[in-house]
Order: structure tokens, then sequence, then C-alpha cells
């Protein structure tokens, strides 16, 4: 990653396909979901907290990403999004903080290990 990115995190990497960059935006639960009206998310990347988040199943072909603090290969959303051909980082260790808004750069380079990255001046620690 380059010097202008704060790396945020690390996690399973769905599949490679490189660079991916987009905009944050936190998923708690259903009600986040149901609340988006006509959302332009083809720049979004989700963050959710919990690997069986099938709750974004509605969204999930419209966002650019998902990086999940949970899961594993073979979750519901691992298979949700291999469905889909929406990269996705898996069991996400979070070492930084990431805000609605942030710009996001996600590492999907290594087939194993993913990483996050959030631009130098959108880092909210």
């Amino acid at each position: 990653m380059s010097g202008d990115l704060n790396e945020v995190a690390t996690g399973v990497n769905l599949f490679t396909t490189g660079e991916v960059r987009g905009v944050a935006r936190w998923f708690h639960d259903t009600t986040d979901v149901l609340s988006i009206d006509d959302d332009d998310l083809e720049e979004t990347i989700a963050f959710v907290n919990k690997g069986g988040m099938t709750f974004l199943s509605p969204i999930l072909p419209d966002l650019r990403a998902i990086v999940c603090s949970a899961g594993s290969r073979e979750s519901h959303l691992a298979i949700l999004c291999r469905e889909s051909d929406v990269p996705c980082v898996l069991a996400a260790e979070m070492t930084g903080e990431v805000s609605d808004g942030d710009t996001v750069v996600l590492d999907l380079s290594d087939s194993e290990t993913a990483r996050v990255a959030v631009t130098a001046g959108a880092v909210t620690a």
C-alpha cells in the first residue's frame, strides 16, 4: 500500500481482485439496509460486525465490497459474495478506526490475506 494510506485492518481475502477503492459505510442491522432511500451504493464498501450478515443480501450486488469482522470462506456472507461477484474481507481484525464517509482502499492482491486502509486524511483515531 502506498504512503498516503493508513492500514486499519487485515483479514481473509475471499477472492483475489487487486485494489478496490470506495467509501466506507457501516451497516449494523436490518434497519440500516431498510433506511437506504435510492442511495447510489456502487462506490460503497460496507462494513459489518458479524459473519452471517445475510441482511445485506437485498443490496449486496450493488456494493463495491464488504469488510466483515467475522466469518469464514464457508459463511453465508462468503457464499452470497461469491454468487454476486462482490469482493469481501472476512474475519477482519481492526487495528484502527473506519468511519462512515472515509475513503477506503482494500488490497486484495494476495490470495489469502486482505489489507484494509483509509486515506491519510480520513483517519478518525
